[in-house]
């Protein structure tokens, strides 16, 4: 599971085109069980990981049974499972005729999404507007149609349009890619173990992160910790 998604990171470097996911590697790709749940993701940005399978159940709740083969939905919006606007889910289900076993992920951060200043992290921003074009539940691909237009459309339509569609749509295309490539390789792997094999050791990998995690928990101690900053701050 996890060379997949290191696969699907590998896949949006080299297909993307702007400095930050390409070169700065400001991206992350997981993959999650069919309520959400993270099953595993690649050592990529602890604060998208954390936050990405809120936007994947959030997904969930809003189109649920309505998803069928060749949906895939963007979001970057904080209500809905995001962080700042310039970070950009690209989400896809993973279906099994029609069962949906997998949802593949990938968030990354775009240079610019629009707002009141060049990078869409105004300082002095009063409403989130302010901040960029906020994308809520967005089909990409409907039905595996793709909708450059419609998404184009989004980017230019804010009240602070992106600066740059055509780099934000060259991105979302390899965010598309490198969710395909997840998509591809899990399917590998049912054909290669079955999915009974595949879909129990998805559950045996969460079991054993939430025994891990509790064992941490329990050996925990109370503490403090101060760490001084470059300007004097602690």
């Amino acid at each position: 599971f996890m060379s997949i998604a290191e696969q699907m990171g590998r896949m949006l470097q080299k297909t993307a085109i702007s400095t930050n996911i390409k070169e700065r590697l400001d991206f992350s790709c997981a993959m999650f069980g069919p309520d959400g749940a993270l099953v595993a993701n690649a050592p990529h940005l602890p604060v998208h990981l954390g936050s990405m399978s809120a936007a994947v159940k959030e997904q969930i709740r809003r189109r649920g049974d309505a998803l069928v083969p060749g949906d895939v939905l963007v979001s970057n919006h904080p209500g809905a499972g995001g962080s700042h606007l310039p970070d950009i889910t690209v989400i896809t289900p993973v279906f099994e005729r029609d069962d949906i076993l997998f949802f593949v992920a990938c968030r990354g951060h775009h240079p610019d999404v629009g707002g009141k200043t060049p990078g869409s992290a105004p300082p002095d921003s009063a409403h989130i507007d302010e901040e960029g074009v906020l994308i809520d539940n967005f089909k990409l691909v409907d039905q595996g149609v793709y909708r450059e237009a419609e998404m184009i459309e989004v980017l230019k339509g804010a009240l602070y349009p992106a600066r740059n569609s055509e780099q934000n749509i060259a991105d979302l295309r390899a965010q598309l890619a490198a969710n395909e490539k997840g998509v591809q390789e899990l399917h590998k792997m049912v054909r290669q173990f079955g999915l009974d094999t595949v879909m129990a050791y998805m559950g045996h990998v969460q079991d054993n992160a939430e025994e891990s995690v509790r064992r941490v928990i329990d050996v925990l101690t109370d503490g403090d910790f101060t760490y001084p900053m470059d300007n004097g701050q602690q």
